[in-house]
C-alpha cells in the first residue's frame, strides 16, 4: 500500500503496523512529459495548508483523510473531488479518567492561586497567528475578577513577543506563564485563532474537562456547541460568553462535561476503528 503524509502520526504508525507500505515519491524528470509512470497513494493523510501539491494528491489519492467535515465539504464543493474519495477522521488524545478538582490543588497552592478563581488557558505552537494578541484583549474586557490567566509557552524565540503583548495589555504582572501543559488544570480554554486547521488542542481541551471557545472559522467549531463560537469583529461578546461562565458555575461545569463526553470517544481507538474499514476497502 502506498501511502504519503507529512508527519508520522499515530494513525500512520497504525497504518504501517498493519499493512505493509511504501512512501509515495513524486515523479521524476520523465514524468513532466506524460512519459513516466506515477503511482498515487492509495491513502494521503492531508494536513496543513492546501496548495497545488497537496491538492494533486488529493485529486488523485484512492482515499484521503483530512480533520473535519468542513474541510471535506469545501473540497467538494470548490475541487470537485469525489466525496468518497475523502474519509474524515478527528484529531485524538488518550486521557485517563482524573478528578479535576484534585488535580488543581497542587497547582493553585504552587502557583498561590486562590481555590475560588478559575483558570483561563491559552497555549498554541504559533502565539502570534492563533490570536494571543485578540485573546489578551477578549481577558481585558471581562468584567468578573475570580479568574487566572495562564498561559504555556514552549517556544523561547517567542517569549519577547509574547512578554511584549502582555506588558501592553497591563497582563505582565498578573499572567502565569508556564512550559507544561495544563489542560487538565484550566476551566476555560480560549482560543482566537486566524487559523482554519482543527487543532489537537481543542480535543485535549475537552477531553480534559474545559469549556472551549473557538472562531466560526476554525474547522474545531463543528464539535462543539454554539455557544462557543468567538466572534472575531466583537470581543465584547465573548468576553460576555466568560463572565456568565465565571459567574454561573453550575453553568461552567454543565459545558465542560458536555464537551468531555464528546472528548473523551476523540480518542485512538476511535481513529483505529475508522482506519480499519478504510483499509478494508483498499486491500
Amino acid at each position: 500500500m502506498v501511502i504519503y503524509y507529512k508527519k508520522e502520526t499515530n494513525i500512520v504508525k497504525y497504518v504501517k503496523s498493519k499493512v505493509k507500505t511504501t512512501l509515495y515519491k513524486k515523479g521524476g524528470f520523465l514524468s513532466m512529459f506524460g512519459l513516466g509512470k506515477v503511482q498515487y497513494p492509495d491513502i494521503y493523510f492531508h494536513s496543513g495548508a492546501l496548495h497545488k501539491d497537496s491538492l494533486e494528491l488529493i485529486k488523485n489519492s484512492k482515499k484521503t483523510i483530512v480533520n473535519a467535515s468542513k474541510l471535506k465539504e469545501d473540497l467538494i464543493k470548490s475541487y470537485k473531488i469525489e466525496k468518497d474519495k475523502i474519509e474524515v477522521m478527528y484529531p485524538a488524545v488518550e486521557v485517563e479518567p482524573f478528578d479535576k478538582q484534585e488535580v488543581k490543588k497542587e497547582f493553585y497552592i504552587q502557583h498561590q492561586i486562590h481555590f475560588k478563581k478559575k483558570i483561563i488557558y491559552f497555549t498554541a505552537k504559533n502565539f502570534k497567528k492563533s490570536g494571543f494578541e485578540q485573546f489578551c484583549d477578549i481577558v481585558n474586557e471581562v468584567e468578573e475578577n475570580n479568574f487566572q490567566v495562564v498561559i504555556t509557552l514552549k517556544d523561547k524565540d517567542q517569549k519577547d513577543y509574547v512578554n511584549r503583548v502582555l506588558k501592553s495589555n497591563m497582563m505582565d504582572k498578573t499572567t502565569i506563564i508556564i512550559e507544561d501543559e495544563i489542560f487538565n488544570i484550566a476551566d476555560i480554554f480560549l482560543l482566537p485563532t486566524r487559523f482554519k486547521n482543527f487543532p489537537l488542542n481543542v480535543v485535549k481541551a475537552m477531553a480534559n474537562q474545559c469549556a472551549v471557545l473557538l472562531p466560526a472559522s476554525n474547522y474545531g467549531i463543528e464539535v462543539l456547541d454554539i455557544f462557543a463560537t468567538i466572534n472575531m469583529d466583537n470581543n465584547t461578546n465573548t468576553a460576555y460568553k466568560i463572565d456568565m461562565l465565571l459567574k454561573l458555575d453550575n453553568e461552567l461545569k454543565k459545558v465542560q462535561q458536555e464537551n468531555y463526553k464528546i472528548g473523551k470517544k476523540l480518542n485512538y481507538d476511535y481513529q483505529r476503528d475508522k482506519l480499519d474499514k478504510i483499509i478494508e476497502t483498499l486491500v
